[in-house]
């Protein structure tokens, strides 16, 4: 059974799904001009497919004391090597470049985030005791001040050991584990 057949068992909405995975409308097979048409296809992929051009069929013309598979994966290996330097490489230089004796330059930035969110939610327990103290007729009280300041300066420490955390992470290519590291933090 061909897929075109396989595609007329489905119903309707199988059909969409399965015709979008496999980059199609929905009918027929193929679409970019080899062989599938989806993200992993050769022929006229799009731009951020970095395996379009490679053919899996290239060298299957040659003997096996011409090495075709050899070829073919230094074809992959040359698709995958572009693929990271357009991709990767990058956003890696960025993120080298970031860093500086002390930390890294989003510190600044990372700063004023954590200033802007303690006293937010300063600000926001302040309004939420004066509004019960109002349910209740009393007289709004004041926040101790020395709580917030106190909460400031603990986020804004925090802060600086989390972009010292960043700088040597960056120095030491230990930001692979950063989905784990996220994950942890609690």
């Amino acid at each position: 059974m061909d897929f075109d057949g396989y595609m007329a068992m489905l119903n309707p909405q199988m059909q969409m799904q399965v015709g979008s995975f496999y980059g199609r409308g929905g009918g027929g097979f193929g679409g970019g001009g080899g062989f599938g048409g989806g993200p992993y296809a050769y022929g006229g992929a799009s731009a951020s497919n970095p395996y379009a051009n490679i053919n899996p069929y290239r060298y299957s013309y040659m003997d096996s004391k011409e090495s075709p598979g050899d070829r073919l994966l230094a074809d992959l290996i040359r698709a995958q090597t572009q693929d990271y330097q357009t991709r990767f490489a990058p956003i890696e230089n960025m993120l080298a470049s970031s860093i500086t004796r002390t930390g890294t330059t989003f510190l600044e930035g990372d700063l004023e985030r954590t200033r802007g969110a303690v006293m937010g939610a300063s600000q926001n327990v302040q309004g939420m005791a004066n509004r019960s103290a109002e349910r209740l007729g009393i007289n709004s009280t004041q926040m101790d001040p020395n709580s917030t300041t106190s909460t400031l300066v603990g986020g804004l420490n925090e802060t600086r050991m989390r972009d010292s955390d960043r700088r040597l992470q960056l120095l030491t290519g230990g930001l692979s584990g950063i989905t784990q590291n996220v994950r942890n933090i609690g």
